[in-house]
């Protein structure tokens, strides 16, 4: 019975992204997608074999951005990890089981089983389970002096124990853990012990197909859902933190022309490579979505209105610079970019959207290949898309 569920959920229901490496005025861009992986896959599997290759902040830094890879962050719970956590909690026969991310300063609860809890500080078990890629254990908090003072130690609910199997990606970064808790002093057998690491991959096999899922099949870029979602939970994070996120919208010049003179054979060709410029252009945190047909945007969280200025121009300049090949031969490409920020262009996903659309209306009536910043909130919005 056990078995047939994992099987179920693992066919419940996922690709590449393209990115290069290249400098455009001075400042290096991150690679994004196949090549961004191969980076990181090798760059990880020296860490693997020297731990001291990579400095702790580094490898810190490789972690968040992959967690964040997944924008599972700040989402709601979801019937496949509850099930998870319940079989967690039943083999282990614990009344507690969590399944948890690690993010900079908190510990975001996905799902949760016996008890109601949704997010904490980052400081406690989780914070040292993810150190390790075996399970981590303790057998009496309140004897330990790592976690004896833990509010949720001292004070109800008063856990004693806490075993947690780390959620391992494949390029051996933790991004939390699938964690059983007690309110009394115990240990985990060892059959016990590899049944809730089995469930921990069970979790890493849930989160890379929803990974799938939120790509776009001919550029690989993230699709239209994924940005709707991923601008709503980053808007989430910068209400939390007092900070902003940047929008550019990103339309390709005359991609009509390509289509009609080459085909459209040529026309994909054309925008799987403008696809890779613009992932270029992508840091490790920023979320580069394809919109529909050569419609393109890239989310930037924590950008200030200046740098998202200063990133649209690298871009476009970038792509302007680029031979795109298509139709047998390199073809040269132009974008428009329109810009917006949350919360100086409004404090929703439609209002920031709506004003970098209008902004970029403005940038192909002016004459495209250029960047123009939306107008402020409450301003009105173009009616029609330049043709």
């Amino acid at each position: 019975m056990l078995w047939r569920r994992l099987v179920d959920m693992s066919r419940r229901g996922a690709g590449e992204n393209l990115g290069f490496t290249c400098r455009v005025s001075g400042s290096k861009f991150s690679p994004s997608g196949r090549e961004h992986d191969k980076k990181m896959l090798a760059e990880q599997s020296s860490v693997a074999a020297d731990p001291g290759h990579l400095t702790s902040k580094s490898v810190e830094n490789a972690r968040l951005a992959a967690l964040r890879s997944y924008c599972v962050l700040d989402t709601g719970r979801e019937e496949r990890f509850d099930d998870l956590t319940s079989l967690a909690a039943t083999i282990c026969e614990t009344p507690v089981a969590l399944l948890t991310l690690v993010d900079a300063d908190r510990l975001f609860v996905k799902s949760a089983f016996g008890i109601d809890i949704h997010e904490i500080p980052r400081e406690g078990f989780c914070d040292h389970a993810i150190s390790q890629t075996d399970i981590f254990e303790v057998r009496d908090a309140s004897k330990d002096p790592r976690f004896a003072t833990l509010p949720m130690v001292q004070n109800p609910p008063r856990f004693r124990f806490y075993a947690g199997a780390p959620l391992v990606t494949r390029q051996n970064l933790v991004l939390g853990t699938l964690c059983v808790l007690d309110f009394v002093p115990r240990t985990l057998d060892s059959k016990r012990a590899d049944m809730l690491k089995t469930l921990a991959r069970q979790v890493m096999a849930q989160l890379e197909l929803t990974l799938e899922a939120m790509r776009d099949a001919l550029t690989g870029l993230y699709n239209r859902r994924q940005m709707e979602e991923g601008l709503h939970r980053e808007i989430l994070r910068a209400r939390r933190i007092d900070s902003s996120v940047g929008v550019m919208a990103i339309d390709v010049d005359n991609f009509k022309r390509i289509n009609d003179s080459l085909g459209h054979q040529a026309g994909d060709a054309a925008l799987q490579g403008i696809s890779a410029q613009l992932a270029l252009g992508v840091r490790e945190e920023d979320i580069a979505c394809r919109a529909g047909g050569e419609e393109f945007v890239i989310i930037l969280p924590g950008a200030s209105e200046e740098a998202l200025r200063q990133r649209a121009e690298a871009v476009r300049r970038c792509i302007a610079d680029s031979r795109i090949p298509a139709g047998g031969a390199d073809q040269k490409a132009t974008v428009s970019i329109g810009l917006a920020s949350f919360p100086s262009h409004g404090e929703t996903n439609t209002a920031i959207l709506r004003a970098a659309d209008a902004a970029l209306y403005k940038a192909k009536a002016e004459g495209r290949n250029r960047v123009v910043m939306g107008p402020p909130t409450g301003a009105p919005v173009a009616a029609e898309r330049a043709s």
